[in-house]
């Protein structure tokens, strides 16, 4: 077994915990700058945006941006009819301004106007 300098040492520790730190999304920081670059309209006062990771919106498959759904467990989402499908035309959905509002089922933030879940039922 060959010996290892300090200053190896130093380099190799260094480009571990770097490569972890980024392999974790940057402690959160890419998920956080990415939300916020999907929907420029700004968040009315002191709300803040649904977690896609909080229990009932990764239950339902919620994304802030509908572009982003996972068509093999929502095949549905795929289909000509639901080129519509947005928190905007939802039935569930209190419009606060022109990018964001409040959902009766995802209650622990806002929702972006093109978000989606599975619980999206068209507006009367």
């Amino acid at each position: 077994m060959s010996k290892t300098s300090r200053k190896q040492f130093f380099i190799t520790s260094f480009s571990w915990m770097a490569s972890l730190f980024f392999l974790e999304g940057g402690l959160g920081l890419v998920n956080k700058l990415s939300a916020d670059k999907k929907n420029s309209t700004p968040i009315p006062g002191d709300a803040h945006p649904v977690l896609e990771s909080d229990p009932t919106a990764k239950a339902l498959g919620f994304h802030q941006d509908a572009k982003d759904t996972d068509f093999n467990l929502y095949p549905e989402r795929k289909e000509p009819t639901a080129k519509n499908q947005f928190c905007k035309h939802c039935a569930q959905y209190t419009k606060i301004n022109e990018g964001w509002g409040k959902c009766n089922i995802i209650t622990s933030g806002i929702v972006s106007s093109n978000g989606w879940c599975s619980a999206w039922s068209k507006r009367s």
